[in-house]
């Protein structure tokens, strides 16, 4: 009788987890942009690494990553650029 419990526990638990795991989006990616490279911070933040992995450095060692920031604002991917300010039109000194 326990294991029969303990059978039905498991087969609805399992049924429910797939349902959800089914229906939830997968990662939300901005476009052009692969699930490999893309380091999501939250839903409307993210990490595009550019490197490849071989200069990643290994769990022994510091590696650096290059790449950039992208943020999703009204439903737009958007990238962050971190371009010096050369004090041309509109901009304050």
């Amino acid at each position: 009788m326990n294991k029969m419990i303990g059978l039905l526990l498991g087969t609805a638990m399992v049924i429910g987890v797939g349902r959800y795991a089914l229906s939830s989006d997968g990662p939300n990616l901005p476009p052009g942009i692969s699930a490999d490279t893309w380091v999501a911070l939250d839903d409307r933040l993210g990490f595009v690494v550019t490197n490849g992995d071989s200069s990643l450095g290994s769990a022994s060692s510091v590696g650096v990553a290059r790449g950039y920031f992208m943020l999703r604002r009204a439903g737009i991917w958007l990238r962050i650029d971190f371009a010096r300010d050369d004090g041309g039109a509109g901009s304050e000194r």
